[in-house]
């Protein structure tokens, strides 16, 4: 499956702006100025109305994604439920 293409925030606005003005008619017209699918300008407009300009934002791969720079609190905690496992495997052995 290819790479799906993604388009800034500024571009998408441009085109819901554009849209809503009622300068170029409808949503096809836009689409085609911007090159892309009638349906992705319906999306975009929809998520501007519902949202404002957050729900133009790239909201794929942000969720269940771990962050990339636990805090220190984060990896005392993990290291600690490291040493407690651990501790419970040697007096298993023992």
């Amino acid at each position: 499956m290819g790479r799906k293409q993604t388009y800034s925030v500024e571009v998408k606005l441009q085109a819901v702006e554009l849209y809503l003005s009622g300068e170029m008619g409808g949503y096809r017209r836009v689409a085609e100025k911007f090159n892309v699918d009638a349906s992705q300008i319906v999306r975009w407009v929809k998520a501007y109305k519902q949202e404002g300009i957050d729900g133009l934002k790239e909201k794929r791969g942000l969720v269940g994604r771990k962050p990339k720079n636990p805090s220190d609190q984060e990896k005392i905690k993990r290291l600690e439920a490291e040493v407690a496992y651990l501790k419970n495997i040697l007096r298993l052995v023992v």
